[in-house]
């Protein structure tokens, strides 16, 4: 009788750790880091613009592309997060680098930061480094008419600006290569809001306010208060210049990451102007999910699948 419980005892605890085997595993967020493959040319810190009017404040960029000779290719202008007052190129080397494998060339371009100088003059670099990609398109072996903008966070919000704002000239800016143009032909927005006059924004700035921390919003629109009659957190909105100049848009959300929720009027609008739009939500995905092992080829592949439809090579 005792061997018989022994053994039925040792089954049980068998079943229960194979139990515990099959247990879901964390997702892993690691964080992928740059790897040059063969087949891909780095070009990094190009002068893209200078800032001001004596040429002493220059931004650069980094340029990722095949090395392959076929072509041209079509291009990606990456803008990072950091709430627009940090971050810098190299946090988007890692998804240059595998979409410039897929066929794209990819420039990650530096903008002045909310401490540097905030509103509009992250999107007037923004707009200089699209001017820059089309201007040497010939030089890079780029599709000058087939040039896309991607952009994460606060970078997703700047991407989302380019689309809304194209044709519009008031913010272009002082930078280089005024006269060529700074449209894109689709976007790619990665948890970036399109409206900064959201409730919750509302309310987080409303809360911040005073305070020594202060918020990253209310430095990026200059010290400036939702409830003041400047209108500058309207201005500052990709929805409030979203029209039939606006192309074609993608959107990606991570589950844990208020999905959807910043999109929702955005669409709306999409919608009546009948411009294509498509959303993929990231399964299990926190904020900033493109860059963590789990979701980076997903991230890759449903960029590439967009693309391929709105940006044929």
């Amino acid at each position: 009788m005792k061997h018989t419980l022994t053994l039925l005892f040792a089954l049980l605890s068998a079943t229960f750790l194979q139990a515990q085997d099959k247990s879901p595993a964390k997702p892993d967020r690691s964080r992928v880091k740059p790897d040059m493959h063969e087949g891909i040319i780095r070009e990094p810190h190009i002068m893209f613009t200078y800032v001001d009017e004596k040429q002493r404040r220059r931004l650069t960029l980094d340029l990722y592309r095949p090395a392959k000779s076929k072509g041209p290719y079509p291009a990606i202008v990456m803008f990072f997060g950091g709430g627009w007052q940090n971050g810098r190129p190299g946090i988007f080397a890692s998804l240059a680098q595998a979409l410039a494998q897929r066929g794209y060339a990819c420039v990650v371009a530096q903008y002045r930061l909310s401490g540097e100088k905030p509103f509009p003059a992250a999107i007037h670099d923004c707009k200089a480094a699209i001017r820059w990609t089309r201007s040497n398109a010939g030089r890079y072996n780029i599709a000058p008419d087939r040039i896309a903008c991607l952009g994460g966070s606060a970078g997703g919000h700047l991407s989302g600006f380019m689309a809304a704002t194209n044709g519009i000239k008031r913010f272009e800016g002082k930078g280089d290569h005024r006269d060529i143009s700074s449209d894109v032909q689709s976007a790619i927005v990665m948890c970036g809001p399109m409206t900064l006059l959201l409730p919750h924004i509302i309310e987080r700035v409303e809360k911040a306010a005073g305070k020594p921390e202060g918020d990253a919003i209310i430095d990026f629109m200059g010290g400036a208060l939702p409830g003041q009659k400047t209108g500058i957190y309207r201005e500052a909105s990709p929805l409030t210049h979203l029209g039939e100049h606006t192309p074609p848009m993608l959107f990606i959300d991570g589950e844990l990451d208020r999905p959807r929720v910043r999109y929702t009027e955005f669409w709306s609008k999409m919608d009546k102007l009948d411009i294509p739009h498509e959303f993929v939500l990231m399964p299990g995905a926190p904020h900033p999910f493109w860059n963590m092992r789990e979701w980076f080829i997903p991230t890759v592949d449903t960029v590439d699948t967009f693309l391929q439809k709105h940006l044929p090579k």
